[in-house]
Parts: structure tokens; C-alpha cells; sequence
């Protein structure tokens, strides 16, 4: 009598776990947080959190999109450039003769390639901050640069930027 005890004690708690855990699971899966924007660290599809911010009028949607269009074109190339030289560079640390010239070397033109992509992002925010009214300009320069501040792309605190 004692065994069959513990055994209904053991099956109570196995399958109080095992709801638990399916609970546990719904509520990630099902029941969590929906993300809008699935591609963490790149801008949003569509209009955009600047558009959206600063209330862009139908043609100054237009133009964004245009130039972000243009700009991305421009400077995807460029980021990955930047991945497969850091990239290339990982793969030396189990080279022995990989030297401090090498590592000098290899750090120097990531270091253009950097100044080329941040000076390529300047261009395009000056571009864009010509776009704005006067109304949308007090907005549009402490925005910008808590975007840039982040690196993600979003103010700090906010995963996404409709969630201000």
C-alpha cells in the first residue's frame, strides 16, 4: 500500500510538470509578445519609424523610400565587405604567423571601411533632414541621433520604435 502511494504521489507531481512545462511553453509560443519587426537591428519594412515619428506627408514618404533605396543599394555591399574582412580576420587567430603587421593591416582597412559606411550614413541623414518641414526638424535631430547612439537603430529602452 505504501508503494502505490508514493507512485500516485509521483505521478501527481510528473504530471503537474508536465503541465507546467506546456503552460511554460504556451506562453512563449502562442500567447507571447508578437514581434513586428523580425529583422532585429535592421530598419523596419515599409514606411518606417522615421516616417512614422515625423508624420511624413504622402510625397515625403516617397522620397524616403527612395532614398533609403538608393542609400541601402549603396552601402549593403559595403557591410558586407566589412563582415567577411572581420571574418577573414577571426579565421587568423589560429595562425601563428599571422603578425602584428598583418593584424595591423587587416584592422587598417577595416578601419577605412568603417569611415566609408559612416560617412555614407551621414550623407544619407543629411539628405533625408532636407526632406523635413521646419515643423519636423526639432524632431527629426534628436532622433537621428539616438538612433546612431544605439547602432540598433532604436531609441534606447525600445526593442522596436512603435513601442515608445
Amino acid at each position: 500500500m505504501n508503494n502505490l502511494t508514493k507512485n500516485k504521489w509521483f505521478l501527481f507531481l510528473l504530471g503537474f510538470l508536465l503541465l507546467a512545462n506546456i503552460t511554460l511553453l504556451l506562453s512563449f509560443f502562442v500567447f507571447g509578445e508578437k514581434s513586428e519587426h523580425k529583422n532585429h537591428g535592421q530598419p523596419p519594412q515599409g514606411s518606417g519609424y522615421l516616417s512614422k515619428e515625423l508624420s511624413f506627408s504622402a510625397d515625403q514618404q516617397t522620397q524616403h523610400k527612395e532614398l533609403k533605396e538608393t542609400h541601402f543599394k549603396n552601402i549593403r555591399p559595403l557591410w558586407e565587405e566589412i563582415r567577411l574582412t572581420k571574418d577573414s580576420l577571426y579565421k587568423q587567430l589560429n595562425n601563428s604567423s599571422f603578425d602584428e603587421n598583418a593584424l595591423q593591416e587587416m584592422t587598417n582597412r577595416l578601419a577605412e571601411k568603417n569611415k566609408l559606411s559612416d560617412q555614407l550614413m551621414f550623407r544619407y541623414f543629411r539628405e533625408l533632414r532636407k526632406i523635413c518641414t521646419p515643423e519636423q526638424l526639432a524632431k527629426y535631430d534628436t532622433i537621428v541621433p539616438q538612433m546612431v547612439k544605439r547602432g540598433g537603430g532604436w531609441p534606447k529602452g525600445n526593442s522596436h520604435p512603435s513601442k515608445k
